[in-house]
């Protein structure tokens, strides 16, 4: 959401997680704040000592963040509780205001539930849009930068590193993991906003096939793509083949998709600053959303249900049956 108050924008970008794991709630951290700086937010690194003032100083951009934990009744409360102090503590790190934070329970939830409301007050009225304004032309290409499903890889081997220790090393969990530096995004944005790109859209719930389909549907264009240059990690592979996911239509926060006229100069910034990229296909006349696997040619349906809510779906049907044992 934007508002244009006087000579300011006033940004704001929700998102939500759920899980038991301490460090589930960064996702959530990460994914609104990507999306605040995609839209027009300003992001600068800035060494430990710099407070968070010098930071709205250099860049112009305050960043703030709402945080929003609700339990369950059966929930571990000290374990909830330290969930948002390690919010707080990325919160410090990245010199990101926290405006509030409530933490309560919710009877009618089977699972923690972690929102961030991230809010930003960009200066210049109008400067700074980056969402999918009217029609995207035909002939553009569609860069994606990290990795299809990064983001929920990493949930699950928080979530499920007692599951996963069943098949795989001590090493190959360590591995997976390492990857949740790559959670919050920033050079890739600039980069991409400095070359001048139509659009940008960070993959968040349902995926990349969502975000494809959203992007088209919001471009008013049709797209050709080939699914051999999607990037994916192998332990992304690996972990959702265990737990029989779909990786294209999992969350991947900290991945986004980039519309350029200039694929391959953009590919080449980006992998120049350390970021993986691949130019995937191109916007084309029409409305079709062609996906192209070597010879095989499927169409990108309407999004589906986030993968993720599938490790939970046995855990809340439990929950049900309890409720079920309640007086009417």
């Amino acid at each position: 959401m934007r508002v244009e108050i006087n000579d300011m924008q006033i940004l704001h970008e929700t998102a939500a997680v759920y899980g038991w794991s301490e460090d589930i709630g960064i996702h959530a951290l990460a994914s609104a704040v990507n999306s605040l700086m995609a839209a027009g937010a300003v992001n600068v690194d800035f060494p430990e000592e710099a407070g968070a003032d010098s930071a709205k100083e250099a860049n112009g951009t305050a960043i703030g963040a709402g945080i929003h934990i609700a339990y369950p009744p059966h929930a571990d409360k000290p374990g909830i509780y330290r969930m948002e102090k390690r919010i707080r503590k990325v919160c410090g790190e990245r010199k990101i205001e926290v405006l509030e934070s409530r933490i309560y329970e919710q009877p009618l939830l089977c699972i923690p539930s972690v929102t961030i409301n991230g809010i930003a007050a960009v200066p210049g009225k109008g400067a700074g849009t980056r969402a999918v304004e009217g029609k995207l032309p035909a002939g553009a290409d569609i860069v994606l930068s990290k990795w299809v499903g990064m983001d929920g890889m990493l949930q699950i081997a928080s979530e499920k590193k007692e599951a996963l220790l069943e098949r795989f090393t001590p090493g190959f969990i360590r591995q997976t993991l390492s990857y949740e530096k790559e959670l919050f995004a920033g050079k890739e944005i600039e980069t991409a906003c400095h070359m001048g790109v139509l659009a940008i859209r960070q993959i968040t719930r349902g995926g990349i096939f969502a975000a494809l389909w959203e992007l088209a549907v919001e471009g008013k264009t049709g797209l050709d793509l080939d699914l051999k240059r999607f990037l994916i990690l192998q332990e992304t592979v690996e972990v959702c083949e265990y737990f029989r996911l779909n990786p294209y239509q999992m969350s991947s926060a900290g991945s986004f998709l980039f519309v350029t006229a200039d694929g391959e100069t953009l590919k080449e910034a980006l992998i120049k600053e350390g970021i993986m990229a691949s130019v995937i296909g191109k916007t084309v006349k029409g409305q079709g959303k062609v996906i192209r696997n070597g010879e095989d040619v499927r169409f990108i349906d309407r999004p589906a249900p986030e993968e993720l809510w599938k490790l939970y779906m046995l855990e809340g049907k439990r929950c049900r049956d309890k409720e079920k044992k309640f007086p009417v």
